[in-house]
């Protein structure tokens, strides 16, 4: 980073400060981050600029991008993007808003392009590769075409996702995932080829909150006391590896079969599959992706800030069967609703909390290992701070080696 954080225009140096010694300290020394940092306009436009616009950010499943002109529209951190399958096979990620006077060009959420995009303002069409083909009734006015080109952003794919950074000279991808790849050779990633995704929801919560409640499972036996608790129990939790860039933990499935016979499963319960297949590896590649890796699948929440104290959460997963209609409707749906909800109520009710200016924060357990992690990937985005060496525990070794 050119330049340091305290030279931008920014309110509440100490604040700030604060926020970067508690943000970049180890696990012996971490504590809770300073409850302002949750609310602060400031700190918010900081992390925006530094974290969801300067790193890649998940976007969605490949599998829904395949076919020519389809294509993806979200909000990066208030930024409008596109991500389009081109006539000639290549998936770009696109500016999302016409080069005249700023309009969303195309509806948020999944579609299929015709010929062109055509904004739908004053029709100037672009091309599905962003080029400015024309505009009109511009009278005497001369466009330069070249000028008026939608930007581009960076494009990766991981094992079935697509991940979007909009900076200007971007960091390679691989470089962010460099060393994560045994620990995942337990499951059978490229048989996860269906994708859905559910609706997004909005919480009134800082994106810090929501990930840092949705990477830890210290709160399940308290939180989620009749859901995740009964089949993922907060004392089967454990830190596999990790560091900066990507996070790793784990934890033993309840062997409670009239549940897991409903929510995961039974065929491993039966004997022949490896031991691994009894856990769970979480996944976490900050600043948003929160993944649950079982043998069944991959499912996820990607979570997106939307001001100070707002958030969007968006569920979906990876499977190996295409989910029916009436798959959408089941069981395992209806209980990923409801431990959303739980976690949606946990954090807004930390929120609340975050504008005490007399009570503070204090220490962190060792279950919260994650979420030292997470908070030295902040230190260095926004600080430029050196985060810890990547640790790897005794847990490491069921993941990876040999599926057999």
């Amino acid at each position: 980073m050119n330049e340091s954080l305290k030279e931008m225009p920014l309110h509440g140096t100490s604040l700030l400060e604060h926020y970067q010694r508690s943000a970049q300290a180890g696990v012996e020394q971490a504590r809770c981050l300073p409850l302002a940092v949750y609310n602060d306009p400031a700190v918010y436009v900081a992390e925006v600029s530094r974290v969801f616009h300067n790193d890649w950010v998940f976007a969605c499943a490949e599998d829904r991008l395949l076919e020519v002109g389809q294509y993806y529209a979200m909000t990066l951190a208030g930024e409008p993007v596109v991500l389009i399958r081109g006539k000639d096979g290549e998936l770009r990620a696109l500016s999302n808003l016409c080069r005249h006077r700023g309009t969303p060009l195309l509806d948020e959420g999944y579609g299929k392009l015709g010929r062109n995009i055509v904004c739908p303002y004053h029709a100037w069409t672009f091309s599905d590769t962003g080029e400015f083909k024309g505009a009109p009734m511009t009278g005497e006015i001369s466009i330069d075409k070249a000028e008026h080109c939608l930007p581009r952003f960076a494009v990766a794919s991981w094992h079935g996702l697509i991940f979007i950074n909009l900076a200007a000279a971007p960091q390679p991808f691989s470089e962010k995932v460099v060393g994560l790849a045994p620990y995942l050779t337990a499951f059978e990633l490229s048989a996860f080829t269906h994708s859905y995704q559910l609706k997004s929801e909005h919480w009134q919560a800082n994106w810090k909150l929501a990930v840092e409640n949705g990477i830890e499972s210290y709160h399940l036996f308290k939180v989620h006391k009749e859901t995740l608790e009964a089949v993922t129990p907060t004392r089967q939790a454990y830190y596999v590896a990790g560091g900066a860039d990507w996070s790793l933990s784990g934890g033993k499935m309840q062997d409670n079969r009239s549940k897991l016979e409903k929510l995961l499963g039974n065929s491993w319960l039966s004997g022949g599959y490896p031991e691994a297949y009894q856990h769970y590896l979480l996944i976490f590649l900050p600043p948003s992706f929160i993944g649950v890796l079982t043998y069944e699948g991959l499912n996820w929440i990607h979570i997106l800030p939307q001001g100070p104290e707002h958030c969007s959460v968006t569920p979906g997963g990876l499977l190996q069967h295409k989910l029916s209609a009436s798959d959408l409707k089941s069981d395992e749906i209806a209980f990923t609703h409801q431990f959303l909800l739980e976690d949606q109520l946990i954090c807004e009710r930390v929120q609340r909390g975050t504008h005490a200016r007399k009570g503070q924060g204090g220490k962190l357990v060792s279950m919260e290992k994650i979420l030292v992690d997470f908070r030295q990937y902040l230190a260095r985005q926004l600080f430029g701070a050196v985060p810890d060496a990547c640790l790897e525990t005794a847990e490491a070794a069921r993941f990876k080696g040999d599926r057999t």
